[in-house]
């Protein structure tokens, strides 16, 4: 398999993967790397990022062509990245044809597995918090966890990161969805019907899980940005 990449800058090497840096001092660009890429026929192409109109509308044109091709995008959330790309130029029928899924990821900090404790809180002390907390915690008392602190963590009370995850498939209805130049509500309205879940719902179960606090997941996903 031909994986091709253009990045900027290459932050790994990897064995068996041809990767180009962007070099804007000898004129390249993500738009030419790109189209110099799409001639050599690759079965896999990653573009590090997609800035401006030309790198959107070549990368578009590689999808259509049969071409896996793999890139990163700076939005808020996973659907306001559809609005985004017709605002560009890109047409909605093209997108509506080449686009497969959508991720969009957030890191937060872990609880140090060293140090960490858990106590139980009832509806009343969580709805300073949460507005509606029998929503996302059908029984009470609820069971939250934290770290309180060792040498282990620098008393910090967390140990590394986790990502909170996004993901919009986009199926047959999104497709139709695209090409009536949606809105991000719209977008989320029809990927909630098709089982996709937000930040603050995803990471939810992760606070659950005792890996991370409640309070980091409201700093990366407030409840007032949750789309319900």
């Amino acid at each position: 398999m031909n994986i091709t990449t253009i990045e900027d800058p290459v932050e790994y090497r990897v064995p068996g993967i041809n990767q180009i840096q962007v070099d804007p001092v000898n004129d390249i660009t993500f738009a030419k790397g790109l189209r110099s890429i799409v001639r050599q026929d690759p079965d896999v192409i990653l573009v590090g990022e997609i800035r401006d109109y030309e790198t959107a509308e070549i990368s578009v044109n590689a999808a259509l062509t049969g071409h896996l091709l793999l890139s990163t995008f700076h939005t808020n959330d996973a659907a306001t990245a559809i609005p985004r790309l017709i605002e560009m130029g890109i047409d909605p029928f093209l997108l509506s044809s080449t686009l497969s899924l959508i991720i969009s990821q957030r890191l937060v900090r872990r609880i140090c597995l060293n140090c960490i404790t858990s106590r139980e809180y009832t509806y009343e002390e969580l709805k300073s918090q949460i507005s509606d907390p029998k929503r996302y915690f059908p029984e009470s008392p609820v069971r939250l966890y934290t770290g309180n602190g060792c040498s282990n963590c620098n008393y910090t009370g967390y140990k590394g990161r986790i990502s909170v995850y996004e993901m919009i498939y986009v199926d047959e209805k999104m497709k139709e969805l695209i090409e009536t130049y949606p809105t991000t509500d719209k977008i989320w309205k029809v990927a909630k019907e098709a089982g996709s879940k937000n930040f603050f719902e995803e990471g939810m179960q992760k606070v659950k899980q005792g890996l991370k606090t409640l309070d980091e997941l409201l700093r990366i996903a407030p409840v007032n940005l949750v789309k319900k």
